[in-house]
């Protein structure tokens, strides 16, 4: 947010070249973090569906032992 205030700030300074590569550099920030929000959520969403099988196999080794 701070590139792109400043970005936004050299746009009114009429330099361009600066307010350009600010908000080059804001966009690829923002792409990272969209980047790492993302992994996050896969993370979670895996680490969910590994509780998941966990208590499906203690289910399952609980019911094979009452059936023998």
């Amino acid at each position: 947010r701070e590139k792109m205030m400043r970005a936004n700030k050299a746009l009114e300074a009429k330099d361009y070249k600066l307010a350009q590569d600010l908000a080059a550099q804001a966009s690829a920030d923002a792409q990272l973090a969209q980047s790492k929000a993302n992994s996050t959520k896969a993370t979670a969403a895996a680490d969910e569906l590994q509780q998941s099988i966990r208590v499906l196999r203690e289910e399952l080794n609980r019911n094979s032992t009452t059936t023998q």
